[in-house]
């Protein structure tokens, strides 16, 4: 058996060369990203400015002419708001195309990218993990295999709002990324794993909404260091520890250790799924913030590594536990 992997920035690189590759095959679409960033900035600059001097001149006029003149004097700003988002939407798909396909060039067997799909909200609802608010939004898909894995990633945002009656709040179940992997040990009950410092999870434990063949109990493992970093619900304790060898726990403290976020863990039909709750949209543009090619591709590389990290930690291609 393989040993666990060094730092995990480097980990799951086909070739050396590969990123270098593809930003030079991207290059030439880079000068029209920088066009459509600075495109993004103009109009967020002239919708800021329009939209203060029209409200100083709205409430002036509100009360000495007009009370009709506060809202004509939004319509300019509302008017150039509106081509803003345009422009950022298409700012974000030029950004998206360049950026995450040369990032991704080399280190999968094969993938695709769908920047405006991820996982419906009904996948999530069927693993049982996650507790779902009134808000999803889900993007960024990366799918494919690697070293014959099959995987699939996407952003995530899943929040609940509650109304005050005056007004309201949000709070945010999870905002990261959600990752599922074929995985090589078959298995037929649920195995949910998170740190303890990860709330809004499904644990299932509920009597009276859950059934009795699907409900969780708590799970404790051998390892103490692990038991004070980590929470387990389990169906059937024997196949909790068949799935979660010691290989496995050293993998989840080292994930813990580089991560620096809260993030959960499931086994769930036979599929491993990862909720990582690092508080950021990974494959966001930045609107203000200067834009390199080499520094924007690595970002993105970082964030696709953990993909490839995930399947050489736990062994996922090894197929001597597949029947």
């Amino acid at each position: 058996m393989r040993s666990v992997p060094g730092p995990l920035t480097n980990v799951g690189v086909k070739s050396p060369g590969c990123c270098v590759k593809g930003i030079q095959l991207m290059r030439t679409n880079w000068g029209e990203v920088e066009q459509k960033q600075n495109s993004v900035r103009l109009y967020a600059l002239v919708a800021i400015v329009l939209t203060v001097g029209g409200l100083f001149f709205g409430v002036y006029a509100a009360y000495s002419i007009n009370p009709f003149l506060l809202l004509a004097a939004m319509i300019p700003a509302g008017l150039v708001w509106w081509l803003f988002y345009k422009q950022l939407k298409g700012y974000k798909e030029s950004y998206k195309e360049t950026v995450v396909k040369s990032a991704a060039e080399g280190m999968f067997d094969r993938y695709h990218y769908i920047p405006d799909m991820g996982f419906q909200s009904s996948e999530i609802k069927e693993t049982g993990l996650m507790s779902l608010g009134n808000i999803y939004k889900s993007e960024d898909t990366v799918a494919g295999t690697y070293k014959g894995v099959d995987f699939r990633r996407a952003d995530m945002y899943i929040a609940q709002y509650v109304s005050t009656g005056k007004g309201g709040y949000t709070i945010v179940y999870l905002l990261g990324t959600w990752l599922s992997f074929a995985y090589n040990k078959k298995f037929v009950t649920d195995l949910q794993i998170m740190t303890k410092g990860f709330h809004y999870s499904n644990k299932k434990k509920g009597r009276f909404f859950t059934r009795a063949d699907e409900r969780r109990h708590s799970f404790e493992t051998e390892n103490m260091e692990f038991n004070r970093s980590f929470e387990c619900n389990c169906q059937l304790d024997s196949e909790a520890f068949y799935l979660l060898t010691p290989r496995v726990m050293e993998m989840l403290l080292l994930l813990k250790s580089e991560f620096g976020c809260d993030f959960m863990v499931g086994f769930v039909k036979n599929r491993l799924h990862f909720a990582i709750n690092s508080g950021k949209n990974h494959m966001e543009p930045p609107v203000f913030g200067d834009l390199s090619l080499e520094r924007e591709v690595e970002k993105a590389r970082r964030e696709l590594r953990l993909i490839t990290v995930i399947v050489d930690t736990l062994d996922l291609d090894r197929k001597v536990f597949v029947e």
